[in-house]
């Protein structure tokens, strides 16, 4: 896999990004009954952002949990002592802690991404929800904070609160204080909020070879399709959000196994390229076009369907955004992992696989859902292996 791919990028401010998973492409297998999930990072970000009825006994009286709607984009807090700036982005699963040191007049940034869902006014820190993705100068207090976090199976809490309408927060146990608003100046040669990215498609030429690179833009989601000739060779596909004017990346479905990864750019205002800081291949000549995209909700896909064909087929899509897929045909054979729909396209990471014959199938399925109703759906799905996962579902039925 070329490294343009994999948008292979850093910060110039002493911030290197490294890949979330397996770089080897050695033979594109599933592990069988092992999770090769890119990331150990759980999947928190589908539920509700808040509850009006959730009320901890410690709070001040007449306090609620504060919401999504209550931030702002940028705050800045203290966590075990140290100052952090936190990014709220598009409020759409990801958020992001920086620390920066500006002594001795050479300005250290650090970030560290975090997934979740803002359940109750709570961001919870811990290895299953920080990325650490990041080359951190363990000299530096912040830092050292950051990467402890990352690493640790114990989790830092961060509290949210609306008090008088006055945004507060705490860390664990501490008092509540008010959450300091920062304002940032945007740099209008970039793209500096990821909303704007919505609805977007950029045809990217690769320079080099004759590699077309295809982004789509679904809100606080990305998919990226690698294209030669006509042919589409891979995609991945994962959360996008833009802080202080660097746009990330973060993997989460692929077609392959070596395309799991996390990486940060520049991308200009124009979208015409991507500005790679560091090392690697820039991707530019860039054509943007706009695009609209139906939208399948997940409320009416969740819940089990079955399909028959020549085997009888069942499919649970739960709450927990966390699928199984099972074939009957005198064999037991069961697929299980992450799912998510961007748009109309409805995406199945396979984590754990129970057939050892099905190892060189595309470890990720994307495919157009149409046709949604209470008895069923139709899944256009680019699968190819055996048996034929059908495109047909409907709602089982019991004696």
């Amino acid at each position: 896999m070329k490294k343009s791919f994999w948008l292979a990028g850093s910060f110039s401010l002493a911030l290197m990004f490294a890949a979330c998973g397996d770089d080897s492409s050695s033979n594109g297998s599933v592990d069988q009954e092992t999770d090769e999930s890119s990331s150990s990072v759980e999947d928190s970000t589908d539920g509700s952002s808040s509850s009006a009825e959730y009320k901890d006994p410690t709070w001040p009286e007449g306090a609620r949990a504060a919401t999504l709607d209550d931030l702002k984009k940028y705050y800045i807090l203290k966590i075990k002592g140290e100052t952090f700036h936190l990014g709220t982005g598009l409020k759409e699963g990801m958020f992001s802690l920086w620390s920066i040191d500006e002594s001795n007049n050479n300005t250290h940034v650090g970030m560290a991404l975090v997934m979740t869902d803002f359940k109750n006014g709570i961001i919870n820190l811990s290895s299953k929800t920080v990325l650490q993705a990041l080359a951190l100068d363990e000299k530096l207090s912040g830092d050292k904070v950051l990467k402890n976090i990352a690493k640790s199976a114990d989790t830092t809490q961060i509290s949210f609160i609306v008090e008088n309408d006055v945004l507060k927060y705490r860390v664990g146990k501490d008092k509540f204080v008010n959450a300091e608003v920062e304002q940032l100046m945007a740099d209008e040669t970039l793209v500096t909020d990821a909303a704007n990215l919505d609805k977007k498609r950029l045809v990217c030429k690769v320079s080099g070879n004759d590699t077309v690179q295809v982004y789509s833009f679904y809100r606080g989601r990305y998919m990226l399709e690698r294209v030669v000739g006509k042919d589409t060779v891979s995609w991945n596909a994962g959360y996008v959000d833009t802080y202080r004017g660097y746009t990330s990346f973060v993997m989460k479905f692929a077609s392959k196994v070596g395309d799991w990864g996390l990486t940060t750019w520049r991308i200009t205002s124009k979208m015409d390229a991507f500005k790679d800081l560091s090392k690697g291949e820039n991707v530019s000549s860039c054509t943007k076009s706009d695009f609209k995209y139906p939208v399948a909700e997940k409320d009416p896909l969740k819940g089990e369907w079955t399909a028959t064909s020549d085997v009888s087929w069942t499919l649970n899509l739960p709450e927990s955004m966390q699928y199984t897929l099972k074939a009957d045909n005198g064999r037991s054979e069961q697929k299980t992992g992450a799912w998510d729909v961007y748009g109309d396209v409805l995406l199945l990471k396979v984590e754990k696989m129970l057939n050892s014959s099905e190892r060189s199938c595309p470890s990720a399925i994307k495919g157009n859902v149409t046709d949604v109703s209470e008895k069923g759906f139709t899944y256009n799905h680019s699968d190819k292996c055996s048996p034929a996962l059908p495109k047909a579902w409907k709602v089982p039925v019991y004696e």
